[in-house]
């Protein structure tokens, strides 16, 4: 009988054992966090993977929270620019619990936010409040424009994700990764402006295409000009010397036939003055008495 009862406390006891040690023991899963609560104040955080330990219920109480990166996106919004032009965005936020500062940022998330959930819910208002603020400093060109240095959309979504980052991590514990814009619309008052505005640029950009390729022609034609001109000079003197050339070829031909033969000399100059005065079918009446016409009469000159 005594045995039976011990046996019946002793099972008992290692049950009691049992539940309590799996009160005690914990595990977190990789990505995770763990914020452990004494009587609902935070005392510890756990932030490796693996088995842990704690005080079993009700002494101590652990809340795992998911530390992997989260995407959140705002519902449609309309924001005004600086020049007074409504523009209807949607947002994307990529966050997760921050591990910066272990235990104070999972601590600050757990005891101002809790839940994923209410983690969007507190995000919106500030990523809302953000973009309303940064867009109030940039005129509607630096979102929608033609001309690429108009548009300031990375800088934006940096001065966006900086406000952002700085109030969600000190209000929050959330450590917002990256703040963009997924989606941008018009209302149908600003449609007309958007159109009129792109055709005006595309306007600019076919002025200037034009005006460059006039100026482009009208350097090639001025250079084709230059050539050409620096070609007719060039050839012009190469005649000149061609021709200088020649002359001195034909003086040092009639000077060396002079100084053999005068007589003979004085006849072929007669004759070149014959054949520069008188072309085909040239009548000329003259005194053949005088030079050059007298080599005419000359014996051995009459035709046959």
């Amino acid at each position: 009988m005594k045995k039976a009862i011990f046996r019946r406390w002793t099972v008992a006891a290692v049950i009691i054992g049992v539940i309590l040690l799996s009160s005690m023991l914990f595990g977190l899963p990789e990505g995770s966090v763990a914020v452990i609560t004494r009587f609902g104040a935070p005392v510890r955080v756990y932030d490796q993977a693996g088995l842990h330990i704690k005080l079993p219920i009700p002494f101590e109480q652990n809340y795992i929270l998911d530390a992997r990166r989260q995407l959140y996106e705002t519902r449609l919004t309309e924001t005004l620019t600086r020049d007074k032009k409504n523009v209807i965005l949607v947002t994307y936020t990529i966050w997760k619990v921050s591990a910066q500062k272990v235990p104070d940022d999972p601590i600050r998330f757990l005891q101002a936010v809790g839940t994923l959930e209410n983690a969007n819910s507190k995000l919106d208002g500030v990523v809302t409040n953000a973009k309303n603020a940064v867009l109030g400093n940039y005129d509607f060109s630096a979102l929608v424009s033609n001309k690429p240095e108009e548009q300031k959309l990375d800088q934006i979504e940096e001065q966006m994700l900086a406000d952002v980052r700085e109030e969600a991590l000190n209000r929050y514990g959330i450590d917002v990764i990256q703040v963009g814009m997924q989606r941008l619309a018009l209302p149908e008052e600003n449609v007309a402006y958007v159109f009129d505005q792109m055709r005006a640029e595309r306007k600019q950009y076919a002025e200037r295409f034009r005006a460059e390729g006039e100026r482009e022609a009208s350097n090639i034609r001025s250079e084709t000009d230059l050539q050409v001109a620096k070609l007719r000079a060039e050839g012009s003197q190469k005649a000149e010397e061609i021709r200088g050339d020649a002359e001195a070829d034909a003086a040092r031909i009639y000077t060396a036939a002079h100084t053999l033969d005068p007589g003979f000399y004085r006849f072929l100059r007669s004759l070149d003055s014959l054949e520069a005065m008188m072309g085909q079918s040239t009548t000329v009446v003259l005194d053949t008495d005088s030079p050059p016409f007298d080599v005419l009469k000359q014996p051995g000159m009459s035709g046959e």
